[in-house]
Formats: structure tokens, C-alpha cells, sequence
């Protein structure tokens, strides 16, 4: 029973910390125009035909974006309260952990779906400069042995 019950903590604990990772980054999407001041939107040299069907992707995705991100939240508020509430009720911390983690699997597909409607619009190049993009902030945001960049050695 212990075995069982540290097993479930340590999957919840997992999935608390994928769950923080999987929510950094916008959570709302942005006003008009956002992304031609910021990040790598003004590299990408968009067409007004490519901001107008971004525009519209972004608008469409927004009401099903926003309620997955809450489902997670509130999925991820149960799991906590109940890991503290009642720790020895092993069988509703496992259901309260599987439905966070149904929540983020919803919420990680909606993202991709966004993501692959976006990555139409773009030309090839547009889309390296952004996956480029998106790889640096992610080494940035998890910082880590293999993130970091080598200095340079001073034998």
C-alpha cells in the first residue's frame, strides 16, 4: 500500500511540474499586432495576406485555448487539494491525477492543432526562424546541464 501510494505522489508530482512547464508561454492569446513588436513575428517578414490568416487563427482557437487552459488549472487545484486534504485516499488522487493529465493531453493537442495551422500559412524559412525561435526559449525557460552553453576551457 505505501509502494502504491508513493508511486501515485511521485506521478502527481511529475505531472504538477509537466503541467507548469506545459503552461508557460502564452496562455491568452495576445492583442492584434502583438506579435509584430515581439519575439521572432517582425524576422519573419509576414505578408499582410500571412497577418490576416494568423489573425483569424488565432481568433478561431481562442474560446477553445483559453478553456483547456482552465480545465488543466482547475484539474491540476483538485489533484493538490486533494494530495493534502485526504493523502491515504489513494484511489481519488488517482483519479483527480488522471483527469490533470487527460486535461493537459486536450490542451497539448489544441496547442499542436494552432501550431499546424500556423505552420501552413508560413513559408519554409518563415517556419525554421520560428521553430528556431521556439527552441531558444525553451532551452531559456529549463535551464539545465544540457541547456546551458559551454564555456569555453582556460587549461
Amino acid at each position: 500500500m505505501r509502494t502504491i501510494l508513493l508511486t501515485i505522489l511521485s506521478l502527481a508530482s511529475a505531472i504538477g511540474l509537466f503541467a507548469q512547464n506545459a503552461g508557460e508561454g502564452p496562455t491568452v492569446q495576445p492583442s492584434p499586432g502583438f506579435h509584430e513588436r515581439r519575439g521572432p513575428w517582425p524576422r519573419l517578414d509576414l505578408t499582410e495576406d500571412q497577418k490576416a490568416k494568423l489573425k483569424e487563427i488565432r481568433e478561431a482557437d481562442k474560446d477553445s485555448l483559453k478553456s483547456a487552459i482552465e480545465q488543466v488549472r482547475t484539474a491540476r487545484e483538485a489533484l493538490q487539494s486533494a494530495l493534502l486534504a485526504n493523502p491515504e485516499n489513494t484511489a481519488d488522487i488517482q483519479a483527480k491525477a488522471t483527469t490533470l493529465g487527460n486535461a493537459q493531453s486536450a490542451l497539448t493537442v489544441q496547442r499542436a492543432l494552432q501550431e499546424a495551422k500556423i505552420n501552413e500559412v508560413l513559408t519554409p524559412a518563415q517556419r525554421t526562424i520560428l521553430d528556431a525561435s521556439r527552441k531558444k526559449r525553451q532551452r531559456q525557460r529549463r535551464p539545465g546541464p544540457g541547456n546551458q552553453e559551454q564555456a569555453p576551457n582556460q587549461d
